[in-house]
């Protein structure tokens, strides 16, 4: 068959026709020798590839097929896995021979059998509408055509294993599936991909099935390595056709204006197709029928089911506005209330008899239970390399599981300022930001996470003979990734339920990764640290976020009494603000943060660098912790020696003539002085056991508060 310019493909009459010439033109972009051989020799690979090892396996192997498009269908399979990196493998390509022969021996049946006239006209259940239950099996084959497959294997390659079971934990229990075999399953993969090559010759703006890799660039952290055996993809084919062009200009808008990063474009799309399933449900076949009534119905429909979070509304309102500007004339302008958005029913405990303010943000608690943990580390050595390492470095860092595992190699490097740390940088993907932690080398936990990254480090040297990219690396031919967290979870999983462990409340602990970002946010604030700290530690853009991964607030709320006795921040006049360890948790106004020396109860400065910076001593919105009187007999010490160098210099200035230099010394010791008389004030209230000469005494001595420990 002849090589047919592109530029006459869009003129053929027949769609087939035009699909197998679109193949064609594919294929002589590359070489016009795979167009005309139908097997591709030794001398055809070393021309066209520069290498022969795929004519090792096909050198005997026909790729004419009696149906030519099937023929083009199958050697465009061919070409695009030969130029793909991950597949750079001679076993990938022998196993799938059998898939190659049968296509070429029993194509056209194949075809008649599904009243097809090319391999990507049989369906597939991953590009077909979503199901009543709103389900998509985008994972699945077709199991009509693996079934004729499978038989036509058994007949020609024995009776190999057709079929395996799997076991996976979901809610605490075992699951078992039943399957079909990987080699039969392979079949599906030429299936799918025929699909998805042959969506590409439309245009974007009408295309059906979208490549991610031609909407984002590299540019987007880990965008390529994450897709480790296939190009990913978003299907439009899942929704009805009348309501493919909203779907498909919204979700393409977004991401031209930097709105949708690739790990959240799936998200999106499954909520996409949650509206379009109520629409399929309420029986709407035409945009003209969409109305604010029926967002009210949406409304209450997706709270009768318990729906999660809030954004399988807010972003249907986003597209519902942003409708008549995409597709003007076509949909309609509807006026929704943003306020609709605050009837949306967050789930809660169906028993918990308080209200959802209530149990959203002071019931609410998602940090994994340390029993369990404790438990899990007793039992990690039952565990396979890396798994470990990963998750104590997890519990330390409290670090997101994609970030967790994607540690590149070069993570952990000494201090150059500071001998006595090492310095732990992970990229963040969700903020777009590199996180550097300080790592204490006489820390316990410090120490241990730091000898975990250098003996993964020496393993991967060992095995590899160099460095790698990741620190926990996996490759796909030729290209390198990073260990998916899929199946740490579940060996994790598996250990928990191995050996009966339970959380807090007896039941039977259902491990995943995100707890432990909640678990090291209260166990920073057990620890004393404020919320700026803990927002830094989790990566977090605003204190506001990190507050919700601080949780069993009431145990901190009771250990914050106990440890400042009833009132243990001081003003720089003396008196005790019996109030500000409550502000330090309390995630609703957010009023104070911790300082050196105290903490900072100035409003909105919260996130933001001071503009008081350096005079926190002279602040009336300072409050210092009656817990660090050494700093301030420190600072005190060095606010003398600073008074006594100004003095000396605003008298030299003076006797030198130089009166604008002299008053601008003389205002620097005037603040001095303000700082030390307050400094004065605070250590005395402190020093003199609590017995404050002010308006109320609250403060207990230091025995005190140790009597109320124990």
């Amino acid at each position: 068959m002849g090589m047919t310019p592109l530029a006459v493909v869009g003129g053929t009459p027949h769609d087939t026709d035009r699909y197998s010439n679109w193949l064609e033109g594919r294929l002589a972009e590359i070489s016009p020798l795979l167009v005309t051989n139908t097997i591709w020799s030794d001398a055809v690979m070393r021309e066209v590839f520069g290498h022969p090892w795929l004519s090792q396996t096909y050198a005997s192997l026909p790729l004419g097929a009696a149906v030519p498009v099937l023929t083009n269908e199958i050697k465009t399979y061919l070409a695009a896995s030969v130029l793909d990196d991950r597949k750079a493998d001679a076993h990938w390509f022998q196993r799938r021979i059998p898939v190659i022969r049968y296509l070429v021996e029993e194509g056209a049946d194949l075809l008649r059998h599904f009243e097809a006239t090319c391999l990507a006209d049989i369906p597939h259940p991953g590009f077909a509408p979503s199901d009543n239950a709103g389900a998509r099996k985008s994972n699945q084959h077709s199991d009509a055509v693996l079934a004729l497959y499978a038989a036509w294997y058994g007949t020609n390659y024995g009776q190999r294993r057709q079929s395996q079971t799997r076991q996976w934990i979901r809610d605490g229990e075992i699951v078992t599936t039943q399957y079909r075999s990987p080699e039969i399953q392979l079949f599906g993969d030429i299936h799918r991909f025929a699909i998805i090559n042959r969506a590409q010759m439309a245009p974007m703006h009408d295309r059906d099935i979208i490549l991610l890799n031609d909407l984002y660039s590299e540019d987007d952290t880990r965008f390529r390595d994450r897709q480790r055996l296939n190009d990913t993809y978003i299907s439009l084919l899942n929704f009805e056709p009348w309501l493919r062009p909203l779907m498909r200009g919204f979700l393409l808008d977004k991401v031209a204006h930097g709105e949708l990063a690739p790990a959240t474009m799936v998200t999106l799309i499954s909520r996409l197709r949650l509206f379009a399933r109520f629409l399929c449900e309420q029986e709407i076949a035409a945009a003209g029928q969409i109305n604010e009534p029926l967002m009210e119905r949406y409304l209450a429909w997706g709270n009768t089911r318990h729906t999660a979070g809030k954004n399988w509304y807010t972003d249907i309102v986003q597209l519902l506005r942003a409708a008549p500007v995409l597709l003007p004339g076509q949909w309609p302008r509807i006026a929704l209330d943003k306020r609709a958005a605050r009837r949306i029913r967050y789930k809660q405990a169906p028993d918990d008899p308080r209200n959802r303010l209530y149990a959203s943000r002071e019931g609410a608690n998602r940090a994994a239970p340390p029993e369990a943990l404790a438990a899990m580390v007793a039992r990690l050595d039952e565990l396979p390399a890396p798994i470990p390492a990963i998750f104590m470095i997890g519990i330390t860092t409290g670090a997101r599981a994609e970030d967790l595992h994607a540690l590149l190699f070069d993570c952990l490097r000494p201090d150059p300022h500071d001998k006595r740390f090492m310095l732990f940088t992970f990229w963040q993907n969700k903020v777009s930001r590199w996180n550097t932690k300080p790592l204490l080398a006489t820390d316990p936990a410090h120490r241990t996470m730091i000898e975990l990254i250098e003996a993964q480090q020496h393993r991967i040297r060992a095995r590899y003979g160099h460095a790698t990219k990741y620190l926990f690396p996996v490759f796909y031919g030729k290209r390198e990734s990073f260990l998916g967290n899929n199946w740490t979870l579940q060996e994790l999983r598996m250990l928990s339920l191995r050996h009966g462990i339970v959380d807090g409340e007896g039941n039977p602990f259902d491990f995943s990764w995100h707890p432990l970002r909640h678990h090291r946010g209260t166990q920073m604030a057990a620890e004393g640290h404020d919320i700026l700290s803990i927002m830094f530690e989790l990566g977090h853009a605003s204190p506001d976020m990190a507050s919700m991964y601080v949780n069993k607030r009431l145990d901190l709320k009771k250990n914050t009494l106990l440890r400042k006795g009833g009132g243990q921040f001081f003003t720089i006049a003396g008196k005790v603000d019996e109030a500000v360890g409550d502000l330090l948790l309390r995630k609703e106004t957010m009023l104070a943060t911790r300082v050196c020396g105290g903490a900072c109860t100035l409003p909105g400065q919260l996130g933001e660098w001071c503009e008081h910076a350096h005079a926190c001593l002279t602040c009336r919105f300072f409050r210092a912790d009656g817990d660090d009187l050494e700093h301030f007999r420190g600072e005190r010490a060095g606010l003398y020696v600073a008074i006594a160098g100004l003095e000396q210099e605003a008298q030299n200035y003076e006797e030198g003539g130089q009166t604008r230099l002299a008053d601008i010394a003389r205002k620097r010791l005037q603040r001095n002085k303000d700082a030390v008389h307050n400094t004065d004030t605070i250590v005395r209230s402190i020093e003199e056991h609590g017995h404050y000469k002010g308006e109320k005494q609250r403060y207990k001595p230091a025995s005190a508060r140790e009597d109320a420990k124990s």
